[in-house]
């Protein structure tokens, strides 16, 4: 399409940001860039735009660890994850490790980003969500997109501008209106959902079972299944499968274990047990799929 641009930045630019501009592409709809942020050890930052905006964390050997709170609400900290989506018009303060940070990041057009997502209004819950979107289709478009705007080919306007839609139309199912429900109905609270996060991002030779996620919510099993589904609008199976997949596809790009290790960490029996369930998932081995990035 006409209206989409590329264009590579040197490191000299913007020399006002914490950040490089590497590479970038424009369309109608979003600006995307890659840019490399050079950070203290730690880092605070607040953050404002009136776009809302996509940031995927590209891998690094030593990982990332961090921190948002959004400026409104009940003004809760989450733990960040590799996919985070801030919305449009409302400030944002991250801490975190800091260092040298590779990250993609998608600025939507507003007006555009709501026609296309139907989101224009953000409370607790939905920012809650914000920090960690658990969503391999979403990592998967954000790698073409990479792609794309990094080593521009044949048709890589029309490519990115498609993978752009397709980002909105992810955006608004992960985001779609659920029922509300408060704590004395049956809904987790912030802190349960915290705790289960952390426990499925951190853990390391034992995936948590339902029972024991249930257990440091201080709900039953069954209770804890129906209160998810309520609160979040997905399965706390299929959300912890997101999760591991997430992570599984993460390791094997940063390329610095072996799939055994990667299997053990993820709570794998054995390797072939966690190929078979990476092939299920993604239609790749881990190694093709590791082949595909180095």
């Amino acid at each position: 399409m006409k209206n989409v641009s590329i264009a590579k930045r040197s490191s000299h630019e913007l020399a006002d940001r914490p950040w490089a501009v590497l590479a970038r592409a424009d369309s109608a709809t979003a600006r995307v860039e890659l840019r490399r942020y050079e950070l203290p050890s730690p880092n605070e930052m607040w953050e404002l735009d009136d776009a809302p905006i996509l940031s995927i964390v590209m891998p690094r050997a030593e990982g990332t660890q961090g921190e948002i709170m959004f400026d409104l609400g009940d003004r809760q900290r989450h733990k960040v994850g590799r996919l985070m989506l801030r919305p449009g018009g409302i400030a944002m303060h991250s801490r975190g490790d800091g260092g040298v940070l590779d990250i993609l990041t998608c600025r939507f057009d507003p007006v555009r980003f709501a026609a296309a997502t139907g989101l224009s209004e953000w409370d607790n819950r939905r920012l809650s969500r914000c920090a960690a979107i658990s969503a391999p289709t979403v990592m998967a478009l954000a790698d073409r997109l990479k792609q794309e705007t990094i080593s521009p080919d044949f048709g890589s306007d029309m490519a990115i501008d498609a993978l752009i839609q397709l980002l909105m139309v992810e955006l608004g199912r992960i985001f779609r209106p659920v029922r509300q429900f408060d704590t004395g109905q049956g809904g987790l609270a912030p802190w349960q959902l915290a705790r289960i996060e952390e426990v499925l991002r951190a853990s390391d030779g034992e995936w948590p079972t339902t029972e024991a996620l249930a257990r440091l919510c201080g709900i039953s099993r069954s209770h804890l299944s129906r209160s998810f589904a309520a609160t979040m609008g997905t399965s706390l199976s299929g959300h912890a499968t997101a999760i591991r997949l997430e992570r599984a596809q993460d390791m094997i790009r940063a390329g610095a274990l072996p799939m055994n290790l990667i299997a053990r960490v993820l709570g794998f029996a054995t390797a072939s047990a966690f190929s078979a369930t990476f092939r299920r998932a993604t239609g790749l081995t881990p190694r093709q799929f590791r082949n595909g990035f180095h």
